[in-house]
């Protein structure tokens, strides 16, 4: 017998169709994944069925004052009515979305909020956090949701594998006679009017469009909506019709597989393109990630998925989603090689939204003509085309004149409750098409004048771009005016360069007499940040009129929302308004003017907040999940994980300034234990971007980490005992000991208990305790300079070389950080600064125990594929290389190395292996790109792990402090023998593959082969050379290009300088960052042979730049800063912020960063490292190497 599919029911509360559109994306998949799915708007379920629902999925909006949308009201009524039901929903497990803009602050996403915490309180058992999207983010919600959608199929099915379109429709040709178009619950009425209301001149189009409903029974409300069904535009249904290879004029039979598809039985194709299916719409990522299955070039596969999941700033989905005209018939079009059938088709294309428009007239003067106001949405795009809002051109082109002038509408109430009492003050904020609502008041007021009613003047700041062109009614306001309705206070913030937070703050004493006075506020107009910044200019008035301070303003304003004395109707947000308002917005959360938002303020509700690395969200931190991969429960653990370091560092600390103030008494031995120490390193390290996602590699460090420090305790406590001295107690409390003890049920259980506790203990905690982000920022360069530290030092410690006072000093900067000294800024600096140094210490250890495999020397590299089966390693550790080199040894298996492997090539114990064939690749940040064209095993040795793709996931395996959930980790005793199984199973490379086939970068040239090898030994072998070049002016000046390499794109910039270098200079280069230069043409110094790039080794090789700098100074007799030496670094992650650090501690001014600064270094920290080290952001590369030189440079190029 068949097993049932698993039931789930998805409903969604939407007003405009965008929640919709989501949901059906979640049923899409579903349905993919053999669920039996049910797919139904709030309101079209029987409530008291729902309990018997064993999954359900709730996706809900949120309008500015934190309502549901219409169609969500009656099931929130149900849930809130359901007071004595604590077990009611005891079998349904639930997940919820929310669709909402953080701009609304407290009301961000509240009904999914809502929505979850009732269902919890009936019993539910939610499966994973609420997601919650964001319109404001440059990604709109998908930033949330693709994560968020991820992580739902994996606790559900245990992966979340790519699929492919479903189809959810049969279709077939029919010869039935075709109805008219109609959309069920809209009226179809005629428009009677068309006015212009801009000059015809101007380059913004606002309309006046009047509806004529005398043939209905409808009637309308003052300051009420419609919600307007628009139509594609004909040029655009021909291009679809021909993409899909389709008669226009063909009718079909449409029939349902399921209840996913709501479309008439009987349609022309022409109906479907034009009056139902939103073709015209940008696609979601989900949907391009559909067609990237169905492409049948590989090449437009790999583009069409890098187009769905990169969510990086600048990312192509963004570039061509607001650089040129990107529709769903576009990215067909772009992508001719996408198969897709007209049954896939209409299955998956969403319907076309309405858009609700706010009424403009009053019934009172005109019951059957409703008037509404817009302005078209039409803006240029980089590449010449043009962006036409759908709805508003639509409605702009029909008037009585045309041969089809009819509109489908619905007819609402207005979101705003107007008071009864016209006595009322009402104190108005009016932007943009926004007076319409005014109007429709206005319009209402006047006839209730004239019926001999007594009223108070509304008080109205009437925003505008320009005073001529967009003052809309000005004659009916004048009139207004000249009755006592109303004082209109205008505001054109282009021509008059006064906005309405302007003309508030000029007189705020009428601002507080009109709310004094029972009054009410009441905006209308663009959404996005301006009604907060309104709401701070509210608040400045009642602070500068009332003499209050800032929360007791905040207090104010709640109260007027809580009487429902403040109201909000906002719609589509505007860059360029909120530009003009930008002093204002930036001073949310009370700040004065052009000072910084708290982090801990603008994400209070973040799921986690990491900002470790140079990728982070938006150069602000990830709030959802990483960019690298990490899942906000990893970022907890982590978190947690290095509160507990520095626990177990004040033991470790405390016990060596015992035996350093008593060491007659107390023995090394005593307070020394190598396990500790090496823990510590690893433990740390295991923090590091993109080393360990495994959350149960986490718990194991946990449970390491508790029992090592109760052995420190211990032995801290029986030392001060013997000592007689009173042992002090550690101001970090143990906070993991009763979840690891006592925690109920399976390992599930104490991860999701330690979680809870990282949470509490994360950055933002911090940032609330201090309420200072630059010095945070500042505690927190010092655990990422750890991490870097800890990273070297563990490559060191595999091949048994350490020094102890990497310990001491790593155990002393944790515990700094638990002191008061931590909070003044100068220590924090000075610890810094003895970072840097204990740095240098480390990286020479390191270099010592990498000459176990000899001292490196040049060496060409092929970049090419030698017949036979491979493995690929890749990350820093060589003794890792070293041992499965011993192992595959006679076995027929090649070995190429990735990333910053190269430089193994440079050390000639390792090149000694016949076996180790080349390299494979270039950076890191490629692997996805990469790894699936590799033929063979491959082998992640340190950091640089992605999140691996399901094309090479099961041939991908990690070694030392590496992790990732499900991949298989070659244990201490480094066999690896299940790593060689699956290169012998693997086909390798054959004869016919003279090239690697992985797609090229477009932002570094193609090359056969590099140089390695030019460490510190190598170059100074040749230093009389150098130094004669120097004398002679064939080398004008050395630069150090290098660090960590990261997405493509915004690095272009250290290839372009390379580029532009003059003949005469030369470049050390190191890390990953080598690969945006190393496959540039080089010359050599003179006539010497010597290239002028000297690949030096990897990151922690930046030791060798150093040591190179001092010989020459001490051989010319100078200082390093007086050298001609240019310092530019790029940064990704922690191990280039502990060599920065090492450069700054030797005094190396004028270093340049980038691409961008870290985020955890806010502006005022920014100026001090500026002012005392010169410490610069890379710009223009031009500009940047004239400053360097100290005027014009003549080019290379």
């Amino acid at each position: 017998m068949l097993s049932e599919k698993p039931r789930m029911l998805i409903l969604y509360g939407t007003q405009t169709g965008t929640t919709e559109s989501y949901a059906k994306i979640v049923q899409t998949f579903a349905k993919i994944r053999s669920f039996d799915v049910r797919l139904a708007r709030m309101d079209e379920v029987a409530h008291e069925s729902l309990p018997t629902e064993p999954l359900i999925v709730f996706l809900s909006s949120t309008f500015y004052n934190g309502e549901f949308p219409d169609s969500a009201a009656s099931l929130w009524s149900y849930l809130k009515r359901q007071d004595h039901s604590p077990n009611l929903f005891r079998h349904t497990r639930y997940a919820v979305f929310g669709l909402g803009n953080r701009t609304l602050q407290e009301n961000f996403n509240k009904a999914a909020k809502l929505l979850d915490q009732r269902m919890s309180e009936l019993g539910g058992f939610n499966i994973m956090p609420v997601g919650m999207g964001d319109e404001y983010d440059p990604n709109g919600h998908e930033t949330a949701f693709r994560p968020w959608l991820k992580a739902f199929w994996t606790k559900l099915t245990g992966s979340d594998v790519k699929m492919t379109l479903p189809v959810s429709v049969q279709i077939q040709q029919s010869n039935r006679t075709v109805p008219e178009v109609n959309h069920e619950g809209y009226i179809k009425v005629p428009v009677v009017s068309n006015k212009r209301l801009t000059s015809p001149d101007y380059e913004r189009t606002g309309c006046m469009v009047t509806f004529d409903i005398s043939q209905t029974n409808q009637e309308y409300q003052v300051a009420g909506h419609v919600q307007v069904f628009p139509e594609n535009p004909d040029e655009l249904v021909v291009r679809a019709a021909r993409r899909l290879d389709v008669d226009l004029d063909m009718v079909v039979e449409i029939q349902p597989m399921d209840d996913s598809v709501a479309l008439p039985t009987i349609v022309t194709i022409r109906q479907l393109l034009k009056n139902y299916l939103d073709i015209s719409s940008i696609p979601s990522r989900a949907l391009v990630e559909g067609f990237s299955c169905l492409a049948s070039d590989i090449n437009e596969q790999e583009a069409l998925e890098s187009l769905a999941s990169d969510m990086l700033a600048g990312n192509m989905y963004m570039k061509l989603s607001t650089s040129t005209v990107f529709s769903v018939v576009d990215v067909l079009e772009r992508y001719p090689s996408v198969k897709i059938s007209l049954e896939q088709f209409i299955s998956n294309i969403p319907k076309i939204s309405s858009r609700y428009y706010s009424i403009a007239s009053s019934p009172l003067v005109s019951k059957d003509k409703i008037d509404i106001v817009f302005f078209v949405e039409e803006w240029a795009t980089e590449t010449g085309g043009r962006f036409q809002g759908l709805t508003s051109t639509y409605l702009s082109k029909k008037s009585p004149d045309v041969a089809d002038p009819y509109v489908f509408l619905k007819i609402h109430a207005g979101l705003v409750h107007l008071p009864e009492r016209l006595d009322t003050p009402i104190l108005g904020v009016a932007l943009g098409s926004g007076i319409g609502v005014f109007r429709s008041i206005l319009q209402h007021r006047e006839v209730l004048l004239e019926q001999g009613h007594e009223m108070t003047r509304i008080r109205l700041y009437y925003g505008m771009r320009y005073y001529e062109h967009e003052y809309l009614f000005k004659d009916e306001l004048d009139n207004f005016t000249r009755k006592g309705l109303v004082e209109v206070i205008d505001a054109a913030s282009r021509d008059h360069k006064k906005n309405c937070a302007v003309r508030m703050l000029d007189f705020p004493e009428k601002v507080t007499d009109y709310l004094d006075n029972n009054g009410m506020y009441l905006y209308c107009g663009l959404g996005g940040l301006i009604p907060g910044a309104m709401e701070i200019t509210i608040g400045e008035c009642l602070q500068a009129n009332k003499q209050v301070s800032y929360e007791e303003s905040l207090e104010i304003i709640a109260n007027l929302r809580k009487q429902n004395r403040w109201e909000v109707e906002a719609y589509a947000k505007s860059v360029d308004e909120e530009n003009a308002l930008k002093s204002i917005i930036l001073k949310r959360g009370g700040q004065a003017q052009g000072q910084e938002v708290p982090t801990a303020t603008l994400y209070e509700d973040a799921k986690m907040f990491c900002y470790q690395c140079e990728q982070t969200y938006q150069g602000r931190g990830c709030t959802t999940i990483g960019v690298c991969g990490k899942t906000p429960e990893v970022a907890a653990l982590q978190d947690l994980l290095i509160t507990c370091l520095k626990r177990l560092s004040w033991y470790a600390y405390n016990l060596r300034q015992l035996q350093n103030e008593h060491s007659d008494k107390v023995e090394v031995s005593e307070v020394e234990f190598p396990e500790v120490n090496h823990y510590s390193l690893k433990a740390t390290f295991s923090t590091l971007t993109n080393v360990n996602f495994d959350s149960n590699r986490f718990l194991q460090f946990h449970q390491d980490c508790r029992d090592y420090t109760k052995r420190l305790s211990v032995q801290y406590q029986a030392i001060c005992k013997r000592l007689n001295i009173r042992p002090k107690k550690c101001p970090i409390p143990e906070s993991i000991s009763e979840v690891l003890d006592n925690a109920p049920g399976a390992v599930g259980d104490i991860e999701d208990m330690l979680v809870s506790k990282g949470k509490e203990v994360g950055i933002l905690s911090r940032m609330r305790a201090t309420k200072n982000d630059a010095l945070v920022g500042l505690q927190e360069m010092i655990v990422y300079g750890l991490k870097g530290l800890s990273a070297y030092a563990d490559h060191a410690l595999v091949l048994a070389h350490e020094d102890r006072r990497i310990y001491e000093f790593l155990h002393k900067a944790f515990y700094f950080l638990t002191t008061k000294d931590s909070k003044d800024m100068d220590k924090t600096l000075a610890c810094l600064m003895e970072l840097g140094q204990v740095n240098l210490i480390c990286m020479d250890v390191l270099h010592n125990a990498n000459k176990t495999f000899g001292a490196q020397s040049p060496h060409t590299v092929s970049l090419k594929p030698r017949p036979g089966k491979c493995i690929l390693v890749s990350g820093h550790d060589f003794m890792f290389l070293d041992s499965l080199l011993r192992q595959t040894e006679g076995l027929g298996i090649n070995i190429y190395t990735h990333g910053e492997m190269l430089p193994a090539h440079g050390y000639p114990k390792l090149r000694q292996y016949k076996h180790l064939a080349g390299h494979y690749g270039v950076a890191w940040q490629r692997q996805s790109v990469e790894f699936p064209h590799f033929p063979g095993a491959i082998v992640m040795t340190t950091n640089c792990l992605t999140p691996p793709k399901d094309d090479y996931q099961g041939r991908l395996f990690t070694v030392g402090v590496v992790g990732w959930p499900n991949i298989p980790h070659v244990g201490d005793d480094l066999d690896y023998s299940a790593v060689i199984k699956v290169a012998l199973d693997s086909p390798g490379f054959n004869e016919d593959t003279p090239e690697f086939e992985y797609p090229p970068s477009s932002f570094t040239p193609i090359t056969d082969s590099y140089q390695v090898g030019f460490s510190s030994e190598a170059v100074l072998n040749v230093a009389p050379t150098v130094l004669k070049a120097l004398e002679t002016g064939d080398i004008s000046r050395v630069f150090v290009i290098g660090g960590c390499d990261g997405y493509e794109g915004e690095r272009s910039y250290y290839t372009d300088l390379a580029k532009m270098l003059p003949e005469s200079a030369v470049v050390l280069t190191s890390g990953c960052g080598k690969f945006r230069i190393n496959s540039l043409e080089w010359k050599t110094i003179g006539d010497s042979g010597i290239p002028r790039l000297l690949d030096m080794g990897q990151c922690n090789d930046a030791y060798s730049a150093i040591q190179i700098a001092s010989a020459l100074a001490e051989a010319l007799n100078c200082t390093i800063h007086d050298l001609p030496l240019s310092i530019v670094l790029s940064w990704f992650e922690q191990k280039a912020v502990v060599v920065l650090l090492s450069l700054l501690s030797l005094g190396i001014q004028n270093i340049r960063v980038g691409p961008q600064l870290p985020a955890f270094l806010r502006p005022s920290a920014v100026k001090i490292l500026s002012d005392k080290f010169g410490l610069k952001l890379i710009g223009d590369p031009k500009l940047d190497l004239e400053d360097m030189y100290g005027g014009m440079v003549a080019s290379a190029v």
